[in-house]
């Protein structure tokens, strides 16, 4: 494959530059596009708003038919309600047609959590573990919520439907943003496609920081000229004789794909874009505020606290998600040091694929181990001597926060 000339001469743009050996090793890997999510809609806020809105109105909370197979002209009798949604879409957002509703939008919204799907049997699907043909959808609980809800908390929903299509990208972010320690307070449209898009499990929250700083280290020509390396290889011309399918890279592909979660999270609670960059959203609608010095005093109190100092291979972690947060007030609380515990890589990485829904802390007396829960009773580890650098003194007190905030969010 002669192409991979443009990554040789990519990796030699600059000297012991970790980054370029990484995005070298991404594109030639078969995963190499990362997180992939609503390609085929551009589902800013104001578009879902009327999405749910509509189907609301139609159907309230009640189910109903969809059109089966492509649309041929013919009416089917029982997606009357259906027909009369997507003709509604259209005119309130001059796109939708039978076809694309059902196998673009109600697909999005499913497994953001606010539509509900059913076989020709009536039973519920689990959306990405089953392939049954859809015959009925219906708005979930939390899209009836969403449907109900005014608008500081309907954009809230959205951030927590937003966190789950990208895979927690929203809340990693948010983490990274408010935690690091190198004053990064935004990330570009590059920066996310190169390195925050990427989905592999191998690389975590601290590596992707790691390689920003790297990639951030290249002059402005140095970055053009990885864009047009990228550019060379990701030609899908290079590999169109192929019949392997994997084998081909398409960078135009990639980028859209990128550019879509991008704007998704732009229209969050967590991020508004300033100068083309993603930052903490301090706006009417955002959860941080503009007084606050990106987690500062819960980072310098919580080291200071522990009586340990941060080394690499270790990062900080809110017990309580920001994801919880409806308000600034709210987010007050769950930035706090009582809130954080500082994790090796590895055992971040756990909590990190969970969805960080491991909210609930448990320890026994003179234990080394502290239990964290969701609600499903699964369980993740955290040896204080190995796994974390915390003051085992402290547990108490960050116990007694911990059921304060789960009282505070979760009512229990």
């Amino acid at each position: 494959m002669e192409d991979y000339k443009y990554l040789r001469e990519l990796e030699s743009i600059s000297n012991n530059n970790t980054f370029l050996q990484y995005i070298s090793e991404r594109v030639s890997s078969n995963d190499y596009r990362g997180i992939q999510c609503s390609q085929h809609n551009r589902l800013t806020f104001d578009y879902f708003s009327k999405l749910v809105s509509i189907i609301y109105s139609a159907a309230g909370d009640r189910t109903f038919g969809i059109h089966i197979g492509d649309d041929t002209g013919k009416k089917q009798p029982q997606a009357e309600v259906y027909y009369k949604i997507v003709s509604n879409i259209r005119k309130a957002v001059g796109k939708g047609t039978i076809n694309s509703v059902k196998k673009n939008t109600f697909p999005d919204m499913a497994r953001m959590g606010f539509l509900d799907r059913y076989d020709k049997f009536g039973a519920k699907i689990t959306e990405g573990s089953s392939k049954s043909a859809i015959y009925s959808v219906g708005l979930s609980e939390s899209g009836i919520k969403f449907a109900k809800a005014a608008a500081f908390e309907k954009i809230k929903l959205f951030t927590d439907g937003v966190d789950i299509l990208t895979k927690n990208a929203a809340s990693e972010l948010v983490e990274l943003l408010y935690l690091n320690d190198y004053g990064i307070d935004r990330i570009g449209i590059l920066e996310f496609m190169y390195i925050f898009s990427d989905d592999r499990e191998k690389i975590t929250a601290n590596d992707k920081l790691r390689l920003l700083l790297d990639y951030r280290r290249l002059s402005s020509s140095q970055k053009d000229k990885v864009d047009d390396c990228l550019k060379m290889f990701c030609n899908p011309e290079n590999r169109k004789s192929f019949k392997n399918k994997t084998l081909l890279r398409d960078y135009n592909n990639w980028k859209n794909e990128s550019q879509q979660i991008y704007g998704l999270l732009s229209n969050s609670t967590y991020f508004k874009v300033e100068n083309n960059c993603l930052i903490l959203n301090t706006g009417n609608y955002g959860l941080f505020d503009t007084r606050t010095n990106r987690g500062t005093k819960a980072k310098t109190d919580y080291f200071k606290e522990h009586n340990v100092l941060k080394s690499g291979g270790y990062e900080l972690h809110h017990i309580v998600p920001f994801s919880k947060a409806q308000n600034k007030n709210d987010a007050a609380f769950i930035d706090d040091y009582k809130n954080l515990i500082c994790l090796s890589d590895e055992k971040h990485e756990e909590f990190t694929a969970s969805g960080s829904k491991n909210v609930i802390m448990k320890y026994t007396q003179d234990s080394q181990n502290i239990l964290f829960m969701d609600f499903d009773d699964k369980i993740i580890l955290v040896d204080i001597n190995k796994d974390a650098l915390f003051a085992p003194s402290l547990l108490p007190v960050v116990k007694e926060y911990n059921q304060m905030l789960l009282q505070k969010f979760y009512y229990v």
